[in-house]
């Protein structure tokens, strides 16, 4: 598979204390949260972004959701049968209210499925395109009906494709739902403004269906997109919890007592990726001759100071599917990309985050070694992120949140024509073994087809 140059997996969270986070949880007060970029949706179907789906979670109740090990556990479905692998039979919690009202209820489920399948601009085709038809039998009761078996379907339940709005106020919203989705989830908080730039501000759901959630009276947002001024606004107060921080940082970090560090292994993946449709990574050899070029070990230590680890492809050590037999990386590869495909130039896009420009001018470096020319074009982070979507790149960063199942690392990115195939990338037979792999119940079977990929 041509994936993209993943450089490793991490995680990192801060927020302000004693150092000491036991005790019983007490309800009252507000906080506020850095996140390290301005959002660009509140609507989970075009949705993209790791820092949206952060907010969404305290907004909108998925079907499914997860526990600390990734088990599937209850959400808005109570109980379910899938039994029959083309026939996914649901019950639903009851007595659950959205943020204006209305019931949350099987018709509601079919609307959102339905909407997430259909609409233009959905990013959550790929995640769906197994459910042909969804049925009410009644406000409690609904049955996913598959056109083909998909393994990885409860999975995809628990993140966007499963969450679920009310279509009423996704209606009178308008052309301005996604910026102002008043009275639209049925999760623990409700949107209050969102002024970009400056704040999104959530308040306490008090009818909330979770008995005594959530502790907090209200949470506010703040995109911070430079780590440096994420760090001293943790410092000084300005912030309550960091969901991410420069590496640099940690170790001073986790030496102040007044601030709770928190690492943790991530199921994503960072790296870069090529536009497989232009020149000049329209030739494989050089792809090739880049992704052997990069040295990803001096990546993790000169950019991420040894936290994380090493990736070679998008399933984390973490993942069953994970092939440690799999080479990183080999010096040896790294000369013979010297010899071939070299001499050409390209432009790498990417942002003015302090840590992406270091890595940029480190990926620059390795390269030229290599005889390879890499450009840095620097882009507003709206301008990026859009401009990446739509295949207006040579290459660019990838940032991957990940999934608990290894389909949703893979299968909307390299299949052809997948919700987030910025690369476009299409292989005919790599498009069988991700298919097979959705399609099967034998988990070692599903591990050799991504081996294969």
């Amino acid at each position: 598979m041509a994936t993209p140059n993943l450089l490793g997996y991490r995680l990192r969270e801060v927020s302000g204390g004693t150092g000491n986070n036991s005790g019983t949880p007490q309800p009252g007060g507000t906080a506020t949260v850095a996140l390290e970029s301005e959002l660009r949706t509140l609507d989970p179907l075009d949705s993209s972004l790791l820092v949206e789906r952060e907010v969404f979670y305290n907004m909108y109740d998925s079907l499914f959701t997860i526990d600390p090990t990734l088990k599937i556990k209850a959400g808005l479905v109570k109980t379910w049968d899938v039994s029959d692998p083309l026939n996914y039979k649901f019950t639903l919690q009851s007595g659950v209210k959205y943020h204006d009202g209305t019931a949350f209820n099987a018709a509601s489920v079919k609307a959102n499925i339905e909407r997430y399948k259909t609409a233009a601009n959905s990013r959550r085709k790929s995640d769906l395109s197994s459910i042909k038809t969804v049925e009410v039998v009644d406000d409690t009761h609904v049955v996913f009906h598959l056109g083909t078996p998909n393994a990885t379907l409860l999975a995809t339940l628990v993140d966007r494709a499963g969450m679920m709005l009310s279509i009423d106020a996704v209606t009178k919203g308008g052309a301005n739902f996604s910026l102002a989705p008043t009275g639209t989830g049925s999760g623990a908080f409700q949107f209050v403004e969102w002024k970009r730039n400056d704040h999104l501000t959530l308040k306490k759901n008090p009818s909330y269906w979770k008995a005594g959630l959530p502790y907090l009276d209200g949470l506010t947002y703040r995109a911070i997109p430079d780590v440096n001024a994420i760090v001293s606004a943790l410092k000084t107060g300005d912030i309550d919890i960091a969901r991410t921080i420069g590496a640099k940082d940690v170790a001073g970090i986790k030496t102040d007592s007044n601030l709770i560090y928190r690492d943790t292994p991530a199921i994503g993946f960072n790296g870069f990726e090529l536009n497989t449709s232009a020149p000049p990574f329209n030739d494989p050899a050089k792809r090739k001759a880049v992704a052997m070029a990069v040295d990803r070990y001096s990546v993790l230590k000169n950019i991420n100071f040894n936290i994380g680890v090493v990736a070679y492809g998008p399933i984390p050590p973490s993942s069953w599917a994970f092939d440690s037999s799999e080479k990183i990386f080999d010096h040896a590869d790294a000369q013979k990309a010297k010899s071939t495909a070299t001499g050409f130039t390209f432009t790498f896009k990417t942002t003015s985050d302090p840590v992406a420009q270091q890595a940029a001018q480190l990926l620059q470096s390795e390269l030229a070694q290599a005889g390879i020319t890499m450009q840095i074009q620097t882009e507003e982070f709206a301008t990026y992120v859009q401009e990446c979507a739509s295949h207006q790149f040579q290459a660019c960063n990838v940032n991957w949140s990940g999934r608990i199942d290894p389909d949703g690392n893979m299968y909307a990115w390299w299949h052809t024509g997948g919700d987030f195939n910025d690369s476009v990338y299409s292989n005919s037979q790599v498009d069988a073994w991700l298919e097979d792999a959705r399609t099967s119940a034998d988990q070692s079977k599903r591990k050799q087809d991504y081996d294969n990929a």
